[in-house]
Parts: C-alpha cells; sequence; structure tokens
C-alpha cells in the first residue's frame, strides 16, 4: 500500500509543476506576445478561451493539492499505529491449533487459531491512560481501543493524543463497564484505504462475512474471540445503539426485536444468550447519507489462550 501512495503523490507534485510550467506560466507569457497586431474581437475571444482553460487547470491543481494532502494525511495516520502495534506487540506467542468452535448454534471456523496475538497492555496504559483494550482481526484491523470522557474527542486524536484525522477506536463513553458491558459500543472512522473502520463495510456482502466471521477483542490485557451474528445498516440515532440495559431480559429483547430483524443475512450465530456480552462496531456508510451507519455486532466468545 505504502509503495501505491508514494507512486501516486509523486504523480501530483510533477503534475502539479507541470501544469504551473508547462501551462499557465506559458499560457500569459504566449498571451501578451499573441495579442500584439491583432483586432479587438480576436482579442476578446481569446481572452475568454483562455480564462476557461486557466480556470480548469486552476481547478486540476488544487484538486490535486487537495488528494495529495489526503493521501499523506492518510499515510501519516496508517504509520502512526503501525508503530503502536510494532511497539506494543508481544511477538511469537502460539495459540490454539483448533480450526473449528461451536457457538450459540453454530460451528465456525477460525481463521486466526494459529498464532494468539500478544501487546503488553501496561505500556499502552502508560502512554494512554484512556486505553481500555485492542481490537485485532487477522491483518485487516489492529488498532489500540481508547474510551474518553465525551464522543468528540477521539475523532481527531489517535491514542497517543496526536492530532490526526483517522482518530481513534473508542468506545462510548456513557456505556458503563466499557467493553465489558452488555453492549459495548465501539466507534471507528470509514476511511477510504479501508483502514480504522473502513473494513467494515465489506460486511455488507455475506461472502465477506463468510470468510471473516471472527474478530479478537483484548479487554484489557485478556483476549476475546467474538463471533459476528449481525451486519446491517441503521440510523444513526435509534434503538441499534441501546446501552446499559436493567437486567438480562431487556438486553435479549434487545437482541432479537432490534438487532437479528435487521441483520443482512444470516450468520453461523443463530441466538445471543442472555448471559452473553456484544460489541456493535459502528462506522460511516459509503452512500453520501450522514444519517446512517454501518453496524457489525459479534458475540464473545472463547478467551484467547
Amino acid at each position: 500500500m505504502s509503495n501505491i501512495y508514494d507512486h501516486l503523490l509523486d504523480f501530483l507534485k510533477k503534475a502539479k509543476e507541470f501544469i504551473w510550467d508547462n501551462g499557465i506560466k506559458k499560457y500569459i507569457t504566449d498571451d501578451i506576445n499573441s495579442f500584439k497586431g491583432k483586432d479587438k474581437n480576436y482579442i476578446v475571444r481569446e481572452i475568454i478561451r483562455r480564462i476557461v482553460m486557466i480556470t480548469a487547470l486552476s481547478i486540476f491543481v488544487y484538486s490535486s493539492y487537495e488528494v495529495t494532502g489526503m493521501l499523506l494525511d492518510y499515510r501519516e495516520d496508517s504509520k502512526d499505529y503501525e508503530n503502536m502495534e510494532e511497539m506494543f506487540e508481544i511477538p511469537n506467542v502460539q495459540g490454539s491449533s483448533s480450526n473449528d468452535t461451536s457457538i450459540n448454534g453454530g460451528t465456525i471456523s477460525n481463521s486466526n487459531a494459529e498464532v494468539a496475538w500478544k501487546y503488553d497492555y501496561n505500556a499502552l496504559l502508560a502512554m494512554n491512560s484512556d486505553a481500555v483494550g485492542w481490537i485485532k482481526q487477522d491483518n485487516i484491523i489492529s488498532y489500540p481501543i481508547v474510551m474518553g470522557t465525551d464522543n468528540t474527542y477521539y475523532l481527531s486524536h489517535n491514542a497517543a493524543h496526536k492530532a490526526n484525522g483517522s482518530g481513534s477506536i473508542f468506545v462510548d463513553y456513557r456505556v458503563d463497564g466499557g467493553l465489558d458491558a452488555w453492549n459495548a459500543i465501539i466507534y471507528g472512522h470509514d476511511m477510504k484505504d479501508f483502514s480504522m473502520f473502513g473494513s467494515l463495510t465489506k460486511y455488507m456482502e455475506k461472502d465477506y462475512a463468510d470468510a471473516h466471521p471472527t474478530i479478537d477483542i483484548y479487554v484489557k490485557d485478556v483476549g476475546y474471540r467474538y463471533y459476528v451474528f449481525a451486519a446491517y445498516e441503521t440510523d444513526a440515532v435509534g434503538d441499534t445503539y441501546s446501552y446499559n440495559f436493567a437486567n438480562e431480559q431487556e438486553f435479549i429483547n434487545y437482541v432479537n426485536l432490534v438487532c437479528m430483524p435487521q441483520r443482512r443475512y444470516e450468520t453461523a450465530i443463530k441466538e445471543v444468550q442472555p448471559t452473553d456480552k456484544i460489541v456493535t462496531l459502528s462506522t460511516c456508510t459509503r452512500n453520501g447519507r450522514n444519517t446512517r451507519r454501518m453496524v457489525v455486532q459479534a458475540v464473545r466468545g472463547e478467551q484467547l489462550q
């Protein structure tokens, strides 16, 4: 991915330089010379034509500048999180060799059972006291999870408190119990390069869900395998974002009456038990509607070894 970014950024920079040196600047010089000795109507027509050309070139230059800036931000943000993963990872920890798991009425093949990823939670906590865990899915998702005092700060700051457009993966601050709640609501940006929670949008297709049925979430330093039971688009404000249930019956009513009816397709998870814990992973949709969200929900399974 970084090589693609490098080539694209280099192309855009050279394009901007070329357009200025051989485009706008050249036209300005040539126009002054070409108008000598011409009649008034010719000069007016040529000025209008060149204004249109210069405007179009200027728009392209500006657009290239914006795209270049966005890609540079993406690359910098991704590099920051790659450095965090390297900083806190505890390498070469072998996990269970089991390939299949029976859970809640279904049997699921564990795609990432070979290696139980480990990280140094205390070191992460020393960097940011808001750290509550980590989310990991193969080589697709790997980020610290934080929980602040509002749902705004981590939209524009990473887990090291550095301002950036990618923000952080964070738990809704209103959820009592955080990642150990009945329903831990976790937010992340839908980045166009599929970083952060951008890959969640792929769960609109059942084939992708079948190929990626599990997500590992570490509550502090204890890892659990979560199994996806629902994926769907929903309103940005609504019953899907319910939390802090009064009792088990209220929780299971939420799952059966709110979540299950909305899911886009059936998964191997046939049911959720009143004693289970789930996560609701939420990001923006790609349909251009700010009032809608993409949601992937998963139920906690076995503890990772």
